[in-house]
């Protein structure tokens, strides 16, 4: 089974928006039945392909997008979200983030901050995130399987303020709300008067593999709202990920449908 023949399959699989059988590769490649469905059945087995229920059609096993997506490196990640961060920052007169799922850990890969230089915002640094106190966290934590969670959110966890979590039985009841209402808050928990909200963004079967958000003074988010804020983000994610491909769908942003 040559890498090119591998490929090839993975390519015409991934073009397409709906499963498709043996018979359907073999006319656009022009390979012999045998073969196809011998690399069907080799890919299958491998976790790069999934089959429909009973059916013989197949499509890219999820497993397999979220390894796609999570492989990506920062400049690919940020390069779909760069302008419309650009968009929320100023709307919001915040300082927008991007965080994205690394192994067990959450980190900040990009942030834009406000083009009128007048405003002023809050600049939270690229780094490591806590993931029991972070926004940027919890939007993305919020939507893992329960093993993975409980993998990644310890029980001695930092408190930075007097509001910070850091039970982790509050912390896992906190990932509920999140998942429920759609969005994580982080108010005065790693700052003192610093607030920040964030959005998981949700790329179809791959999963949730980044979150976007901002950070401001908790004043500001007062007054602009939590909900009003999350809209915003929320919109602009939705905008985003319609541009990473058609094959991966874009799901319902937040909110108990979404995961």
């Amino acid at each position: 089974m040559s890498v090119r023949r591998v490929l090839q399959i993975i390519e015409f699989v991934a073009s397409r928006n709906a499963p498709i059988g043996v018979s359907d590769a073999c006319e656009y490649l022009n390979l012999p039945r045998a073969t196809v469905y011998r690399l069907f059945t080799t890919l299958e087995s491998q976790g790069v392909l999934q089959r429909i229920c009973n059916s013989n059609k197949v499509e890219l096993a999820d497993r397999f997008l979220r390894t796609i997506i999570t492989g990506a490196g920062n400049d690919q990640l940020v390069s779909g979200f760069r302008d419309h961060m650009i968009n929320i920052a100023d709307s919001a007169r915040a300082t927008a983030f991007l965080g994205r799922l690394s192994g067990k850990l959450v980190e900040l890969v990009h942030t834009a901050t406000p083009t009128d230089r007048a405003v002023a915002y809050i600049h939270p640094g690229l780094n490591i995130r806590p993931a029991h106190a972070c926004s940027a966290s919890r939007a993305i934590l919020a939507y893992l399987d329960e093993d993975q969670i409980e993998e990644i959110v310890g029980s001695n966890n930092t408190a930075f303020t007097d509001k910070t979590l850091t039970d982790k039985d509050a912390v896992l009841e906190e990932l509920r709300a999140t998942r429920k209402r759609g969005y994580a808050v982080c108010e005065g928990e790693i700052d003192v008067g610093v607030t920040s909200i964030a959005v998981p963004a949700i790329l179809g079967r791959a999963g949730v593999v980044c979150s976007v958000g901002i950070v401001a003074a908790s004043s500001h988010l007062r007054e602009m709202g939590l909900p009003a804020a999350a809209e915003l983000l929320k919109d602009r994610v939705t905008s985003a990920i319609a541009g990473f491909g058609n094959n991966i769908k874009t799901d319902s942003i937040g909110g108990e449908a979404a995961g």
